[in-house]
């Protein structure tokens, strides 16, 4: 009596799965550029205001709220990541219109996801209301 295995004969593997093509960086067959996804490397942020108690603001911190992130436990992993907030100004510097104010995750503030952050320079009045970018580094993954 044979036991064992039934099934098919071991005398040669199957063949590799066919493999599309090369990918060629930027071009397809008939010269266009390829659709490509937008990688993003940050989260999107919103300016809420100043720390500030019932009669005093303290303009050198700021509080943000980061999409997607409701809890004090979500805050943790980005502490200490960094921050741009991004304007237009009306006259070109270094051959641009765009100027950023580069900042820090410092801390939680409550218990909703909501984080204070220190800038370069305090923020303006009116980038309250206005996005900020959440940079996903420096990293300790």
């Amino acid at each position: 009596m044979m036991l064992g295995f039934a099934g098919p004969s071991r005398s040669s593997p199957p063949p590799p799965p066919q493999l599309p093509p090369p990918y060629q960086e930027g071009a397809c067959e008939d010269g266009e550029r390829q659709a490509r996804e937008r990688v993003r490397l940050y989260v999107r942020g919103t300016v809420l205001g100043y720390k500030r108690s019932k009669s005093n603001q303290k303009e050198n911190t700021s509080l943000i709220q980061i999409e997607g992130v409701n809890t004090k436990e979500e805050v943790a992993w980005y502490c200490g990541k960094r921050l741009a907030y991004i304007y237009k100004a009306k006259v070109k510097k270094e051959g641009s219109h765009y100027r950023c104010i580069w900042g820090k995750v410092t801390r939680p503030h409550g218990n909703s996801g909501v984080v204070r952050a220190k800038f370069r320079s305090n923020l303006p009045p009116k980038s309250m209301g206005s996005k900020v970018r959440v940079f996903m580094y420096p990293s300790n993954i």
